[in-house]
């Protein structure tokens, strides 16, 4: 459990000397500190006892399992097949705009946007591409095996067993370990139930808004907050129970710097934190991630919106969710009728639905939620953990996120995290009052076979169809040769996706999808403005930046057109031919710095 404790004092410590402007210095000190603590190291090893028995069979097949199936999810993307690269699912967005960042960070202090360029990085957690940005400096090691394979191999491990030490810290059983970790890896929704009433088939992963856990393997910043937040909680126990400063200072780090890995995680732990009365815990903590957080943080932005029960409400009435219109116009015309008592019965079945359908088979853990809240006034650590519970679920039928207003259903990760403990522990308690073995065997096969209908499916519809989306070999042409034949401060002018985009042939490419960093991530150069959503979602007015950009590309007037590439100060002009402007850059007086079959380049003055 100090695996996690350690990669968030590594990233914290390297984010100060970066700021400190000597980066370099991480090398020397991880090396002295190998050397430091080989001798104690050695020691603990030593006492390690193996015994090849049932139960390591089982935590071991759990965990191969586990991680492979995390994997499967993730791996895939990032790889050329056909000289082209191509992403599966949400990839090749997330990926673009955090492999742009770890080029960002690489730069040095103080941080710019890499696609709003001029513009210091504020209002995003970047502690997660931390590591990946210094791995890639210093090793060479390529980015998107970092991002797709390597590091996602490294967070599914330490998910996994946070998971399982918490719960066994928690109960001292080796059972409720086990059965945690299969909620964590393996738990779904009950999205299947959905999607077979619905259409005959099985999936539906989010089909109740939240994603699962199994699937944060394509967000770091997710999946690094879900072990981070299962690590505070097992050494938060050990320092309500034993008063040692080590867990207090694990706590303190843990707590402090999850601002800058996921504000989410960060909001609801640390307002639970001191709810609970952790007092040792919550005010440096707090005073940490304060000082981590608004140095980084542009004032007066807001970026919550009150719209209570926003998301039960698009549960029930979008079709890519439950599709169920007709309950909502009964429920409106209930509300015409002032018949209360009948909209009340339908808002509380929104509500059930939304619960016990994202919770899965998770919903077990509400006997063990129950008792948790009965002790929770005399223990401060269950106060604490159904505290984070609530605020979880509350939060999100609440507020929406300015920008992408679905973002904070990243808020229930962490109740269907926490559940997922709960529901282990309860199980484990179960499967024991069985006694009889063939009564355990049954009762444990049916769970899981409820569990993971929705997961199993997610990973048929990743292989059952081709790349979503991909980078051609000629762009890739096209940006490697800009990384390597142009100034590292250059800017790019990109044009935007194209808005009658329709799918051409098994992997489209991705200019035609959505906005993304691709650009900026694959040329190693900042952009003008792109990805407008992630821009959207940090608080930056950009609305003249989305004029000059429009005016650029769309514009026949060619005095115009000149006028505004000299106003935005950009160094090239990018775009592939599907997406070429109205006016044709060689007669304004620009240079054609590279063109193949695909994209064209033009140099400015």
């Amino acid at each position: 459990m100090g695996a996690p404790v350690v990669f968030a004092a590594v990233t914290l410590l390297t984010y100060i000397l970066i700021a400190l402007k000597v980066p370099i210095l991480i090398i020397p000190i991880v090396v002295l500190a190998i050397v430091f603590y080989w001798k104690t190291f050695w020691e603990e090893v030593r006492k390690i006892k193996v015994v090849f028995d049932k139960k390591t069979f089982i935590i071991l097949a759990v965990f191969i399992v586990g991680i492979a199936g995390q994997l499967a999810i993730i791996s895939p993307s990032g790889r050329i097949v056909d000289g082209n690269l191509v992403f599966w699912s949400s990839h090749a967005h997330d990926a673009s705009w955090h492999i742009a960042l770890t080029d960002e960070i690489q730069r040095g202090w103080p941080f710019q946007n890499p696609v709003f360029s001029g513009e210091k990085l504020v209002n995003y957690h970047f502690f997660s591409d931390i590591v990946p940005a210094v791995l890639n400096k210093y090793l060479r090691i390529s980015s998107l095996d970092l991002y797709f394979r390597y590091l996602p191999l490294l967070y599914s491990l330490l998910f996994g067993t946070s998971a399982y030490f918490l719960a066994k810290k928690m109960t001292g059983s080796f059972w409720a370990g086990i059965w945690a970790l299969m909620f964590s890896y393996f738990g779904g929704s009950f999205g299947y139930i959905a999607t077979y009433i619905k259409d005959g088939s099985i999936g539906g992963e989010s089909i109740f808004w939240a994603s699962q856990p199994q699937s944060s393997s394509g967000n770091p910043p997710q999946i690094i907050s879900n072990f981070l937040v299962l690590t505070f909680f097992y050494f938060v126990y050990s320092y309500i129970k034993n008063k040692d400063k080590r867990s207090l200072f694990a706590s303190v780090l843990i707590l402090g710097t999850l601002i800058e890995f996921k504000v989410y995680a960060a909001v609801v732990l640390l307002g639970a934190t001191l709810l609970s009365g952790i007092w040792q815990v919550a005010f440096p903590a707090g005073i940490m991630a304060a000082a981590l957080y608004f140095p980084n943080a542009s004032g007066g932005t807001s970026f919550l919106i009150f719209q209570p029960w926003w998301y039960i409400r698009t549960m029930i009435v979008e079709p890519s969710k439950l599709d169920w219109l007709d309950l909502e116009r009964r429920r409106q015309t209930y509300i015409y009728e002032n018949n209360w008592k009948r909209v009340i019965s339908i808002e509380l079945s929104g509500f059930l639905m939304f619960f016990f359908g994202n919770l899965g088979m998770r919903f077990i853990g509400i006997w063990e939620y129950l008792k948790f809240a009965k002790s929770s006034l005399k223990n401060r650590f269950n106060l604490l953990f159904i505290l984070t519970i609530s605020a979880s679920l509350v939060l999100p039928l609440l507020f929406l996120q300015k920008g992408v207003a679905s973002n904070t259903s990243q808020f229930l990760q962490y109740f269907i995290l926490l559940f997922g403990i709960l529901a282990g522990i309860t199980t484990a308690n179960f499967i024991k009052v069985l006694k009889h073995p063939l009564y355990q065997i049954v009762a444990g096969i049916l769970l899981i076979l409820l569990m993971v209908p929705t997961q199993a499916a997610l990973l048929y519809q990743f292989y059952s169809r081709t790349p979503v989306s991909k980078i051609s070999a000629a762009e890739l042409e096209a940006l490697t040769f800009i990384s390597q034949n142009s100034d590292r401060n250059a800017v790019i002018l990109t044009p935007f996706p194209d808005p009658f985009f329709r799918i051409e042939g098994p992997t489209p490419n991705l200019w035609g999808w959505t906005d993304t960093a691709y650009v900026a991530a694959f040329s190693n150069r900042r952009e003008y403005f792109s990805d407008k959503e992630q821009v959207d979602i940090m608080g930056y007015d950009y609305a003249s930046r989305e004029a000059q950009r429009k005016t650029i590309f769309e514009s026949d007037n060619s005095m115009v057109v000149k006028e505004k590439i000299r106003e935005t100060g950009v160094n090239l002009i990018y775009y592939p031919k599907g997406l070429s402007p109205e006016t044709d850059f060689g007669d304004l007086g620009l240079n054609l710095f590279f063109e193949n079959s695909d994209v064209e380049v033009w140099k400015t003055n």
